[in-house]
């Protein structure tokens, strides 16, 4: 699926990024925004490639099911995990 991708981020005390971002579609009206934390070290085009990987393949059948929102254990964090919600439609 081909998408335009917008994100804005606020840094964290923790020293990590919270990055917010909005998928829009380029064929049709769909849309999704979500959120993702980003390492000290990530680079933008790192967190873009997670966000692009997660929607590619996918014709407009993203699973809003969110695999895992909290990891208690930090070897078990997975390093795509994006929070992902399907924008209200005008």
């Amino acid at each position: 699926m081909d998408v335009k991708i917008k994100l804005s981020s606020k840094r964290l005390n923790s020293g990590r990024c919270q990055v917010h971002f909005q998928v829009k579609a380029r064929a049709g009206n769909s849309s999704w925004y979500g959120y993702t934390l980003a390492e000290p070290n990530d680079t933008v085009s790192e967190v873009v490639s997670r966000i692009r990987n997660r929607f590619s393949g996918a014709e407009d059948k993203i699973s809003l099911h969110q695999k895992v929102l909290y990891h208690m254990n930090e070897q078990n964090r997975v390093r795509d995990d994006l929070m992902i919600f399907r924008a209200p439609t005008p």
